[in-house]
């Protein structure tokens, strides 16, 4: 949320919602005997969360420095004690799926998870573009949790293919991520400190897990926060005017990278007027391919069960590759 530069793997453990900001390096070991698993494990990773390049050296000073400083994540995440939380969500027991979004029911309609820009309320043009965007980096860099429903459309022209998916999306920090879907069941993400496990039974009976590496951005995991920290140093930013997402008003503001090639070719942003949290991303990559997500409702500060973030592979599944090891 372009081609892939994968990194080479080092020892070491990283400290969404999504997306934001920062960039890890995940890398798979391979041997030539079992160099095309390898290959497809990690194409299925960077097709969900992009190439691993080198994280982004932030500015000195200026506001934008700051924001990168305070993005959620950088200590240690506050997670309700397990025990204290029993309303809160346990990994074992995944939310029930989310009621349909009016908003994202048709993909072919205006202001849906198609490719326009959404209804708009009123002129384009209107509104401080880098104020806003700045709200909102402060915004999202601020919250210790998130919890939303989430739909995510990716689209890719190349292969001609489609996949759509809808769950629950949790994070805590940079750093701990989970992304469970109901809709392909049983479909999951998890960045639980130190590696990044995907389970996808709807294409492989296979969990394939990666290692976040010490001191790198986590902007595959959390694209969000990445694009919130590079808008106004990376990218020229337009106001496209006002939209409802969920209920929600929002600011469409649509971002064109300064310089080419860039990790991303377009980048559209969907901010709450009211409380400046982004309720939809979409972006294009180098190589045409086009993800949506839509969070809403969202939940910032939410309570969350630490152990959402914990991941034990199903029994009798294989683990691949399986010399990665996982504080």
């Amino acid at each position: 949320m372009r081609p892939f530069r994968p990194q080479p793997s080092r020892p070491g453990v990283v400290g969404l919602l999504v997306a934001g900001s920062l960039v890890s390096a995940f890398a798979l070991a391979c041997s030539d005997a079992d160099s095309a698993e390898v290959a497809e494990a990690r194409a299925r990773i960077e097709a969900e969360f992009g190439p691993r390049d080198a994280p982004a050296r932030p500015e000195a000073g200026g506001d934008d420095a700051a924001a990168g400083d305070a993005a959620a994540g950088q200590g240690e995440p506050r997670v309700e004690e397990a025990g204290d939380a029993g309303d809160a969500v346990r990994s074992e027991d995944p939310p029930p799926a989310p009621a349909p979004d009016p908003d994202i029911a048709d993909p072919d309609e205006p202001g849906t998870m198609g490719d326009g820009p959404g209804p708009v309320d009123d002129e384009p043009g209107q509104v401080d573009v880098d104020s806003l965007l700045a709200l909102a980096n402060s915004a999202y860099a601020s919250l210790d949790r998130l919890k939303a429903a989430f739909a995510q459309r990716i689209e890719n022209p190349l292969l001609g293919r489609t996949r759509e998916g809808r769950g629950t999306w949790y994070q805590a920090g940079r750093n701990r991520f989970r992304m469970d879907f109901d809709e392909p069941a049983g479909d999951i993400y998890v960045a639980d400190g130190s590696c990044l496990w995907l389970y996808e039974p709807s294409l492989h009976d296979q969990v394939v897990v990666s290692r976040l590496e010490e001191g790198a951005e986590i902007g595959s995991v959390d694209i969000l926060g990445r694009l919130l920290s590079q808008a106004r140093t990376t990218y020229d930013a337009v106001d496209e005017g006002t939209a409802g997402i969920g209920g929600v008003e929002t600011r469409i503001v649509s971002l064109t990278p300064r310089e080419l090639p860039a990790r991303y070719v377009e980048v559209r942003l969907w901010i709450g007027v009211s409380d400046r949290y982004v309720r939809r991303f979409r972006i294009r990559e180098e190589n045409q391919t086009l993800r949506t997500v839509t969070l809403a409702p969202l939940e910032p500060e939410a309570r969350i069960d630490p152990a959402v973030f914990e991941y034990a592979p199903p029994e009798g599944v294989q683990v691949f590759p399986d010399d990665v090891r996982c504080d």
